[in-house]
Protein backbone atom coordinates (compact mmCIF):
# COMPACT_ATOMS: atom_id res chain seq x y z
CA UNK A 1 0.00 0.00 0.00
CA UNK A 2 1.31 3.45 -0.72
CA UNK A 3 1.80 5.84 1.93
CA UNK A 4 1.34 9.37 1.31
CA UNK A 5 1.41 13.08 2.94
CA UNK A 6 -2.49 13.16 2.72
CA UNK A 7 -2.52 10.56 5.70
CA UNK A 8 -2.34 12.13 8.83
CA UNK A 9 0.26 9.75 10.49
CA UNK A 10 3.05 10.00 8.08
CA UNK A 11 2.05 13.57 8.14
CA UNK A 12 3.12 14.38 11.26
CA UNK A 13 5.87 11.90 10.99
CA UNK A 14 7.38 13.76 8.68
CA UNK A 15 7.01 17.41 10.27
CA UNK A 16 5.96 17.01 14.06
CA UNK A 17 8.67 14.58 15.63
CA UNK A 18 11.67 16.10 18.07
CA UNK A 19 14.21 16.09 15.55
CA UNK A 20 15.88 19.17 14.14
CA UNK A 21 15.34 18.28 10.42
CA UNK A 22 11.65 17.70 11.37
CA UNK A 23 11.66 21.19 12.48
CA UNK A 24 14.14 22.35 9.72
CA UNK A 25 11.17 20.82 7.48
CA UNK A 26 8.57 22.15 9.15
CA UNK A 27 9.90 25.82 9.42
CA UNK A 28 10.71 26.14 5.52
CA UNK A 29 6.84 24.65 5.26
CA UNK A 30 5.67 27.53 7.18
CA UNK A 31 7.63 30.15 5.52
CA UNK A 32 6.79 29.22 2.23
CA UNK A 33 3.04 28.75 3.25
CA UNK A 34 2.48 31.98 5.10
CA UNK A 35 4.95 33.62 2.61
CA UNK A 36 7.44 34.85 5.22
CA UNK A 37 10.06 35.97 2.76
CA UNK A 38 10.55 39.46 5.09
CA UNK A 39 10.15 38.02 8.30
CA UNK A 40 11.15 34.48 8.38
CA UNK A 41 10.23 31.88 11.42
CA UNK A 42 13.57 31.06 12.41
CA UNK A 43 12.68 28.21 15.33
CA UNK A 44 9.87 26.64 16.37
CA UNK A 45 9.07 24.53 19.50
CA UNK A 46 6.67 21.69 19.82
CA UNK A 47 3.94 21.57 22.00
CA UNK A 48 2.46 17.97 20.79
CA UNK A 49 5.70 16.33 19.27
CA UNK A 50 4.86 13.16 17.72
CA UNK A 51 4.92 10.21 19.34
CA UNK A 52 3.97 6.68 17.36
CA UNK A 53 3.46 4.64 20.54
CA UNK A 54 0.78 7.06 21.41
CA UNK A 55 -1.16 6.77 18.23
CA UNK A 56 -4.09 5.49 18.22
CA UNK A 57 -4.20 5.37 14.37
CA UNK A 58 -7.54 3.03 14.20
CA UNK A 59 -9.57 5.89 15.85
CA UNK A 60 -11.12 9.46 14.90
CA UNK A 61 -9.14 11.87 16.19
CA UNK A 62 -7.25 14.74 14.94
CA UNK A 63 -3.47 14.41 14.56
CA UNK A 64 -2.42 17.91 14.20
CA UNK A 65 0.76 19.38 15.01
CA UNK A 66 0.76 22.40 17.57
CA UNK A 67 3.78 24.39 17.54
CA UNK A 68 5.34 27.93 18.70
CA UNK A 69 7.33 30.16 17.06
CA UNK A 70 10.32 31.79 18.47
CA UNK A 71 8.14 35.50 18.26
CA UNK A 72 5.77 33.56 20.31
CA UNK A 73 3.17 32.89 17.76
CA UNK A 74 1.18 29.66 18.65
CA UNK A 75 0.57 27.59 15.68
CA UNK A 76 -1.81 24.45 14.40
CA UNK A 77 -1.77 22.61 11.23
CA UNK A 78 -3.34 20.20 10.37
CA UNK A 79 -3.17 17.53 7.27
CA UNK A 80 -7.19 16.93 6.23
CA UNK A 81 -7.91 13.63 4.18
CA UNK A 82 -11.86 13.47 4.28
CA UNK A 83 -14.26 15.50 3.22
CA UNK A 84 -16.09 16.87 6.45
CA UNK A 85 -19.20 19.28 6.38
CA UNK A 86 -18.32 20.37 9.49
CA UNK A 87 -14.39 21.26 9.37
CA UNK A 88 -15.04 25.12 9.71
CA UNK A 89 -16.91 24.99 12.85
CA UNK A 90 -14.42 22.48 14.37
CA UNK A 91 -11.51 24.21 13.06
CA UNK A 92 -12.75 27.38 15.11
CA UNK A 93 -13.83 25.07 18.18
CA UNK A 94 -10.22 24.19 18.69
CA UNK A 95 -8.62 27.73 17.22
CA UNK A 96 -10.31 29.42 20.48
CA UNK A 97 -8.99 26.79 22.43
CA UNK A 98 -5.78 27.86 20.80
CA UNK A 99 -6.10 31.55 22.01
CA UNK A 100 -7.17 30.74 25.60
CA UNK A 101 -4.71 28.32 26.35
CA UNK A 102 -2.37 30.75 24.88
CA UNK A 103 -2.73 33.03 27.86
CA UNK A 104 -1.47 31.93 31.38
CA UNK A 105 -4.06 32.80 34.22
CA UNK A 106 -3.62 36.46 35.70
CA UNK A 107 -2.01 37.59 32.51
CA UNK A 108 -3.12 40.96 31.07
CA UNK A 109 -5.08 40.42 27.31
CA UNK A 110 -2.46 42.74 26.01
CA UNK A 111 -0.17 39.37 26.00
CA UNK A 112 -2.54 37.16 24.03
CA UNK A 113 -0.55 35.61 21.15
CA UNK A 114 -1.00 35.15 17.80
CA UNK A 115 -2.69 32.01 16.69
CA UNK A 116 -2.43 30.83 12.89
CA UNK A 117 -4.35 27.19 11.94
CA UNK A 118 -3.79 26.13 8.73
CA UNK A 119 -5.38 23.09 7.32
CA UNK A 120 -4.10 21.56 4.47
CA UNK A 121 -7.61 19.93 2.56
CA UNK A 122 -7.18 16.94 0.66
CA UNK A 123 -10.86 18.35 -0.34
CA UNK A 124 -12.56 21.48 -2.37
CA UNK A 125 -13.46 24.02 0.72
CA UNK A 126 -15.55 26.14 -1.44
CA UNK A 127 -16.65 26.56 -5.02
CA UNK A 128 -16.94 30.29 -4.96
CA UNK A 129 -13.37 31.02 -6.35
CA UNK A 130 -10.38 29.13 -7.76
CA UNK A 131 -8.20 30.16 -5.22
CA UNK A 132 -6.03 27.01 -3.15
CA UNK A 133 -4.81 29.18 -0.53
CA UNK A 134 -7.64 31.33 1.43
CA UNK A 135 -6.82 33.16 4.54
CA UNK A 136 -9.46 35.01 6.78
CA UNK A 137 -8.67 36.93 9.92
CA UNK A 138 -11.20 39.74 11.57
CA UNK A 139 -12.60 42.38 9.29
CA UNK A 140 -14.97 45.28 9.19
CA UNK A 141 -17.35 43.87 5.98
CA UNK A 142 -17.88 47.70 4.94
CA UNK A 143 -14.46 49.46 5.14
CA UNK A 144 -12.24 46.64 5.20
CA UNK A 145 -10.12 47.54 8.23
CA UNK A 146 -8.40 44.86 9.75
CA UNK A 147 -9.45 44.62 13.31
CA UNK A 148 -6.15 42.67 14.45
CA UNK A 149 -3.79 40.08 13.62
CA UNK A 150 -3.30 37.93 16.25
CA UNK A 151 -6.42 35.39 14.64
CA UNK A 152 -5.97 33.77 11.50
CA UNK A 153 -7.16 30.95 9.78
CA UNK A 154 -5.91 28.99 6.47
CA UNK A 155 -6.96 26.96 4.59
CA UNK A 156 -5.06 25.35 1.79
CA UNK A 157 -7.48 23.28 -0.93
CA UNK A 158 -4.91 20.79 -2.92
CA UNK A 159 -7.69 19.75 -5.54
CA UNK A 160 -7.47 23.84 -6.70
CA UNK A 161 -3.46 23.67 -6.79
CA UNK A 162 -2.80 23.37 -10.33
CA UNK A 163 -5.89 22.12 -12.02
CA UNK A 164 -4.83 22.93 -15.60
CA UNK A 165 -1.96 20.11 -15.27
CA UNK A 166 1.00 22.58 -16.30
CA UNK A 167 4.39 21.34 -15.95
CA UNK A 168 6.11 21.69 -12.57
CA UNK A 169 8.73 24.49 -14.82
CA UNK A 170 5.79 26.69 -15.18
CA UNK A 171 4.57 26.87 -11.30
CA UNK A 172 5.69 28.84 -8.52
CA UNK A 173 7.62 27.28 -5.74
CA UNK A 174 4.37 27.20 -3.32
CA UNK A 175 2.80 25.48 -5.81
CA UNK A 176 5.51 22.90 -6.67
CA UNK A 177 5.71 22.52 -3.00
CA UNK A 178 1.46 21.78 -2.72
CA UNK A 179 1.78 19.76 -5.76
CA UNK A 180 4.64 17.47 -3.95
CA UNK A 181 2.68 17.28 -0.73
CA UNK A 182 -0.28 16.13 -2.94
CA UNK A 183 1.19 13.53 -4.48
CA UNK A 184 4.46 11.84 -3.18
CA UNK A 185 4.14 8.36 -2.43
CA UNK A 186 1.38 8.08 -4.87
CA UNK A 187 1.28 5.39 -7.26
CA UNK A 188 1.55 6.28 -10.84
CA UNK A 189 3.12 9.61 -9.99
CA UNK A 190 6.40 8.96 -9.90
CA UNK A 191 8.04 10.67 -12.97
CA UNK A 192 6.12 13.62 -11.93
CA UNK A 193 7.07 13.86 -8.20
CA UNK A 194 10.70 13.28 -9.23
CA UNK A 195 10.34 16.74 -11.74
CA UNK A 196 8.74 18.29 -8.64
CA UNK A 197 11.60 17.49 -6.79
CA UNK A 198 14.31 18.34 -9.71
CA UNK A 199 12.62 22.15 -9.72
CA UNK A 200 11.33 22.56 -6.38
CA UNK A 201 13.70 23.93 -3.46
CA UNK A 202 14.74 22.97 -0.01
CA UNK A 203 11.30 22.91 1.36
CA UNK A 204 10.78 19.56 -0.76
CA UNK A 205 14.65 18.20 -0.75
CA UNK A 206 13.92 18.25 3.01
CA UNK A 207 10.44 16.89 3.19
CA UNK A 208 11.90 13.74 0.34
CA UNK A 209 14.46 13.21 2.52
CA UNK A 210 12.74 12.70 5.93
CA UNK A 211 9.94 10.64 4.57
CA UNK A 212 12.29 8.73 3.19
CA UNK A 213 13.50 7.65 6.58
CA UNK A 214 9.85 7.75 7.89
CA UNK A 215 8.82 5.12 5.50
CA UNK A 216 11.54 2.73 6.89
CA UNK A 217 10.45 2.83 10.26
CA UNK A 218 8.23 -0.42 10.55
CA UNK A 219 6.09 0.84 13.53
CA UNK A 220 5.21 4.50 11.91
CA UNK A 221 4.39 2.32 8.52
CA UNK A 222 2.03 -0.16 10.59
CA UNK A 223 0.25 2.97 12.13
CA UNK A 224 0.30 4.73 8.52
CA UNK A 225 -1.48 2.13 6.98
CA UNK A 226 -3.98 1.22 9.69
CA UNK A 227 -4.90 4.86 9.91
CA UNK A 228 -4.60 4.86 5.29
CA UNK A 229 -7.28 2.01 6.23
CA UNK A 230 -9.35 3.49 8.85
CA UNK A 231 -9.53 7.06 6.22
CA UNK A 232 -10.33 5.23 3.84
CA UNK A 233 -13.23 3.72 4.86
CA UNK A 234 -14.22 7.10 6.44
CA UNK A 235 -14.50 8.73 3.26
CA UNK A 236 -16.66 5.64 1.93
CA UNK A 237 -18.86 6.40 4.62
CA UNK A 238 -19.06 9.92 4.10
CA UNK A 239 -19.95 9.76 0.55
CA UNK A 240 -22.78 7.01 1.16
CA UNK A 241 -24.00 9.47 3.18
CA UNK A 242 -24.15 12.12 1.48
CA UNK A 243 -25.84 9.48 -1.43
CA UNK A 244 -28.41 8.81 1.01
CA UNK A 245 -29.24 12.74 2.01
CA UNK A 246 -29.16 13.21 -2.35
CA UNK A 247 -31.56 10.13 -2.66
CA UNK A 248 -33.86 11.46 0.60
CA UNK A 249 -34.26 14.80 -0.99
CA UNK A 250 -34.98 13.77 -4.64
CA UNK A 251 -37.83 11.25 -2.76
CA UNK A 252 -39.02 14.51 -0.61
CA UNK A 253 -38.90 16.32 -3.83
CA UNK A 254 -40.87 13.74 -6.00
CA UNK A 255 -43.60 13.21 -2.42
CA UNK A 256 -43.76 17.27 -2.84
CA UNK A 257 -44.23 17.03 -6.64
CA UNK A 258 -47.18 13.95 -6.07
CA UNK A 259 -48.91 16.29 -3.35
CA UNK A 260 -49.15 18.79 -5.81
CA UNK A 261 -50.51 16.92 -8.38
CA UNK A 262 -53.38 15.41 -6.04
CA UNK A 263 -54.46 18.76 -5.04
CA UNK A 264 -54.36 20.32 -8.45
CA UNK A 265 -56.68 17.07 -9.41
CA UNK A 266 -58.97 17.59 -6.51
CA UNK A 267 -59.61 21.00 -7.26
CA UNK A 268 -60.42 19.96 -10.82
CA UNK A 269 -62.92 17.52 -10.02
CA UNK A 270 -64.51 19.38 -7.48
CA UNK A 271 -65.08 22.26 -9.65
CA UNK A 272 -66.55 19.63 -12.40
CA UNK A 273 -68.98 18.58 -9.39
CA UNK A 274 -70.01 22.59 -8.98
CA UNK A 275 -70.92 22.52 -12.58
CA UNK A 276 -73.25 20.27 -12.40
CA UNK A 277 -71.35 16.71 -13.41
CA UNK A 278 -71.83 13.80 -11.52
CA UNK A 279 -69.07 11.05 -10.32
CA UNK A 280 -70.03 8.59 -13.18
CA UNK A 281 -69.57 11.34 -15.27
CA UNK A 282 -66.15 12.65 -14.47
CA UNK A 283 -64.50 9.86 -14.15
CA UNK A 284 -65.37 9.01 -17.45
CA UNK A 285 -64.11 12.48 -18.56
CA UNK A 286 -60.66 12.22 -16.93
CA UNK A 287 -60.22 8.53 -17.20
CA UNK A 288 -60.81 7.72 -13.84
CA UNK A 289 -62.49 4.81 -11.74
CA UNK A 290 -66.03 6.34 -9.97
CA UNK A 291 -64.49 4.86 -6.58
CA UNK A 292 -61.48 6.75 -6.96
CA UNK A 293 -63.61 10.53 -8.09
CA UNK A 294 -65.82 9.70 -4.78
CA UNK A 295 -63.02 9.32 -2.31
CA UNK A 296 -61.86 13.57 -4.00
CA UNK A 297 -65.13 14.37 -3.63
CA UNK A 298 -65.86 13.37 0.11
Amino acid sequence: MALTLKNDVMFKAVYGREDEDCKEALIGMLNLILDRKTDPIKSVTYRNPFNVRETDSQKEGILDIKAETDRGELLDIEMQFAEDDEIIERNLYYHCGMVTQGLAAGEKYGKLKKTISILLLNFTRSEKNGKFHTRFMLKEPDTGELLTELFQLHYIELPKVNPEGKPASELSDVERFLEYLKYAGELGKEEYVEELKRQGGKEIQMTDTIMRKVTEDELVKEKAIARDKFLHWQASIERQRKRQEAEKAELLQQLAEFAEIKRQLKHAIQGMAAAGMNAAQIAETIGMQEAEVEQYLS
